[in-house]
C-alpha cells in the first residue's frame, strides 16, 4: 500500500487546480464510503488526498485524523488533531480527548494525563455540555490507567520478553499461539495478498530451544476460502474458529471442533447454537478442566453480556454436549471488549485481554483467580508483559516453561507502517508442570500504601499560581487566613481582565494569539494545578487512613516586582495559604494528622518549607507602569507560584 500511496500523492501534486475542483466531490464520497465500510486504510488515503488539495478545510483535517487513528497511524492522526486543537478546538472539542488517547497509545502517559484532565475539567458540566459526558467519564478512567502505567513502568521485573524471529513472525500479523512440547501452532496472514487476505493456521517445530520454519497446517483445518484462526488442543479435541468478513475491519466467527478417533482427526463440525449464537460472533476458544469437568472459555458479543465482547464459559462432556453458557461476570467483563481467554487449570487462573481505559493502552492482559464459584477481581499483569499497544492471546505452553502472547508493540515486524501488525512474543516462566500452587497473591498493607504513595508522587512537582501580590497585598505578614482554594477561585475569575489587558492595543492575528495565550495559561496552568492539588489531597487522605507517614516539601517563587525581602514574606504567605488548604480540606479531615517533625504519633503529615524568593535570571518586566508585561503577561504570571517539590514516605 505504501508504494501506491506515495505514487498517488506525487500524481495528485502534478495535477491542475481544475482537476482538484472536479475530483474533490468524488474523493469525499469515496472517503466517506470507506469509513462506512470500516476500511480505515483507504479512508485515510482518500482524506489525505483531500487535505493535500485543501489544507485549511477543518472537516477534512478532522476526518483524516479520525481515519488515521482508527487505522493505527498514531503519528499522522496526532499531527492533524493537534492542528485542530491549536486553531479550531471549539469546533471539535473531542480532539482534546483523542490527543490524550493517542499520547497514551504511544506511551507518553504524562502528556496523556494533561489532555484527559483538560478535557474533563473543561466539559465536566453535564448541564452545559451533555453531549461530552461519556468522554469525560472515559477521560477520568484513562487518567487512572495512565497513572498505573507509570507506576508499573518504574517497577523492576525479571521477565525478559523475546520476540520470535522470522521463522515464525512476518511483516504481516501472527497471533493466537498454542504451544506443546514439540511445536508452536499459531495463526498468520503471512500468505495474504491484495486479492486474498485470509488468516490460516501454521505450525513451527520446536527442538533444542529453537523454533524452526513454520508451515501451514493440513487442509483438514485450513480453508483457503475462509479465515481460520485460534487453534486450541484439549485432550482428544481440537477447537478453532472460522470467520466470514462483514466489512473491511469486522468478522463474524464461529467455533468448530474436531475429535481424534482411531488415530485420525474427524471432519470439523460447527458447535451447536448453545455456543455459536446465531448472528453474533463466537471466537477465541480455550478448553481446560475446572472442578473436575471439561470447560470451554470463549469470547462473544452475544446477548446477555455487559457490552461489546465478553468472556463466556460452558461445561461440556466427552461427546461435546454443552451446558448453558455462563457469562464470566463483572469482575472479568465490562462495557468494553474482553477477549482471548486462557485458563490455567493448574493454578485456577484465567488470563484474558481487555481494552478497558484503566489499562495501559490498547488491549492489556489481565489475570483473575477462580475462587469457589466465581472469578475474583481481575489484575493487570503490568510491564513488560503489557505495553501502550495491543497485548493479547496470553497462553502457557503445556509444560508451563513458556508464556506466550501477541503484541503490535515497538519491535514487531511490519509492511507499511509501525504497529500495524501483531507478532508473537514469549518469556520463560521459571515454572514447571509440577508447580501446582493455587494460592493467590494477596497484597499486604505495605503494598497498598506504596501503591497509593506512588500515585501521589506522580503529581510532584505540583505547581500552584497566584495573582500579583496575592494573598493579602501590600503587607509584610508571613501568614494568611486565606485558603489556596479561595485564592485560586478569585484568580480564575480575573481571566477576562487578563485577556483584556494583555491583548490591549493588538489587532487581527496578534490579538487572537494573545487571547489564546492567556486562555491557555489559565486552563493549563492555574486550573490544572488546582485539579492536581485536589487529587494530591485525596491520595493523602487515603494514606492517612492506612496510617502512613508522609513528608511534603514546599517551595515559593515570586516575580521581581518588589524587593527581595518583601518577596520572601509574600512567598511565605502563599505557602501559608496552601497549609490552610490542607488544614481545611473536607472540613478538617487531614488536620489531626498534620504534625511537627518531632511528633511520634502514627499516621501523620509533615509539612516542610524550602528556601523561597525570586526566580533567578527572570526576564519579566519589573516596571509597575508596564502592567501588561509585569502583571498580565502569562510569562509574568507563570513566575508567581509555589510548588510541592518533593514527597517522602517515612518509616
Amino acid at each position: 500500500m505504501i508504494s501506491k500511496y506515495i505514487y498517488y500523492i506525487f500524481f495528485l501534486l502534478t495535477l491542475t487546480n481544475v482537476y482538484f475542483a472536479q475530483s474533490k466531490k468524488q474523493l469525499f464520497k469515496a472517503a466517506n464510503s470507506s469509513m462506512e465500510n470500516k476500511d480505515y486504510e483507504n479512508a485515510t488515503y482518500y482524506f489525505h488526498l483531500l487535505v493535500l488539495q485543501d489544507s485549511l478545510n477543518v472537516e477534512y483535517q478532522y476526518k483524516l485524523a479520525t481515519a488515521a487513528r482508527l487505522n493505527y497511524q498514531n503519528d499522522l492522526s496526532f499531527y492533524w488533531y493537534k492542528k485542530i486543537f491549536e486553531n479550531n478546538v471549539e469546533q471539535y472539542p473531542d480532539v482534546i480527548f483523542y490527543l490524550g488517547l493517542l499520547s497514551k497509545n504511544k506511551g507518553d502517559y504524562k502528556t496523556a494525563i494533561k489532555y484527559f484532565d483538560k478535557f474533563s475539567r473543561k466539559y465536566k458540566s453535564a448541564k452545559k455540555y451533555p453531549e461530552w459526558q461519556k468522554l469525560v467519564q472515559l477521560s477520568n478512567l484513562h487518567i487512572k490507567g495512565c497513572e498505573d502505567a507509570i507506576i508499573s513502568q518504574n517497577k523492576s521485573s525479571d521477565k525478559i520478553i523475546i520476540h520470535l524471529d522470522s521463522n515464525v513472525n512476518s511483516k504481516f500479523s501472527e497471533y493466537s499461539p498454542f504451544m506443546n512440547d514439540t511445536s508452536l501452532i499459531f495463526t498468520s496472514l503471512k500468505n495474504a495478498t491484495s486479492e486474498n487476505i485470509l488468516s490460516q493456521l501454521y505450525s513451527a517445530s520446536f527442538k533444542n530451544d529453537t523454533f524452526y520454519k513454520a508451515k501451514p497446517l493440513a487442509s483438514l483445518f485450513n480453508d483457503k476460502s475462509t479465515n481460520v484462526a485460534n487453534f486450541c488442543v484439549f485432550k482428544n479435541f481440537v477447537f478453532f474458529t472460522k470467520c466470514q468478513q462483514i466489512n473491511a475491519s469486522e468478522f463474524e466467527c464461529k467455533i468448530y471442533a474436531s475429535q481424534y478417533i482411531n488415530k485420525h482427526w474427524t471432519e470439523p463440525i460447527e458447535l451447536t447454537y448453545e455456543i455459536n449464537h446465531p448472528r453474533y460472533t463466537t471466537t477465541h476458544p480455550n478448553a481446560a478442566v475446572l472442578n473436575g469437568k471439561n470447560i470451554l472459555f470463549y469470547s462473544s458479543n452475544r446477548p446477555g453480556g455487559l457490552g461489546g465482547m465478553d468472556i463466556w464459559y460452558a461445561y461440556f462432556d466427552n461427546q461435546l454436549n454443552f451446558e448453558k453458557p455462563i457469562n464470566a461476570g463483572k469482575n472479568i467483563n465490562s462495557e468494553f471488549d474482553e477477549i482471548t481467554p486462557f485458563f490455567d487449570e493448574h493454578k485456577n487462573v484465567l488470563y484474558f485481554s481487555s481494552n478497558h481505559p484503566l489499562g495501559f493502552g490498547g488491549f492489556d492482559i489481565f489475570s483473575s483467580h477462580w475462587s469457589k464459584d466465581h472469578f475474583e477481581n481481575a489484575v493487570n499483569m503490568g510491564f513488560p508483559i503489557n505495553s501502550p499497544y495491543n497485548d493479547n492471546y496470553f497462553s502457557l505452553s503445556t509444560n508451563r516453561k513458556f508464556a506466550l502472547f501477541t503484541s503490535n508493540r515497538i519491535g514487531s515486524y511490519f509492511e507499511s507502517m509501525p504497529n500495524c501488525c501483531s507478532d508473537i512474543f514469549y518469556y520463560q516462566t521459571g515454572e514447571s508442570i509440577l508447580n501446582k500452587d493455587t494460592t493467590p497473591v494477596i497484597p499486604t498493607k505495605k503494598d497498598t500504601i506504596i501503591q497509593t504513595f506512588s500515585k501521589l508522587k506522580l503529581l510532584v512537582p505540583l505547581t500552584l499560581y497566584f495573582h500579583n501580590d496575592e494573598p493579602d497585598p501590600k503587607t509584610k505578614k508571613t501568614t494568611t487566613d486565606k485558603n489556596y482554594q479561595k485564592t485560586c477561585e478569585l484568580y480564575l475569575q480575573m481571566k477576562d481582565e487578563y485577556i483584556r489587558e494583555y491583548s490591549a492595543g493588538l489587532s487581527g492575528k496578534e490579538k487572537e494569539k494573545a487571547i489564546q495565550f492567556v486562555n491557555q495559561f489559565f486552563e493549563d496552568s492555574v486550573e490544572y494545578g488546582f485539579s492536581q492539588l485536589e487529587k494530591f489531597a485525596s491520595y493523602l487522605e487515603e494514606l492517612m487512613d492506612k496510617k502512613a507517614i508522609v513528608k511534603i516539601v514546599m517551595k515559593g517563587y515570586c516575580s521581581p516586582l518588589a524587593s527581595t525581602d518583601y518577596n520572601i514574606n509574600l512567598a511565605k504567605r502563599r505557602i501559608s495559604s496552601l497549609r490552610n488548604y490542607f488544614y481545611q480540606y473536607k472540613n478538617g479531615k487531614l488536620l489531626p494528622f498534620i504534625k511537627n517533625e518531632n511528633d511520634t504519633s502514627i499516621g501523620k503529615i509533615l509539612l516542610v518549607d524550602e528556601d523561597i524568593g525570586e526566580l533567578p535570571f527572570s526576564k519579566v518586566s519589573d516596571d509597575l507602569r508596564d502592567k501588561r508585561n509585569s502583571v498580565y503577561s502569562p510569562y509574568a504570571a507563570s513566575e508567581r507560584k509555589i510548588q510541592i517539590i518533593a514527597v517522602e514516605l517515612k518509616e
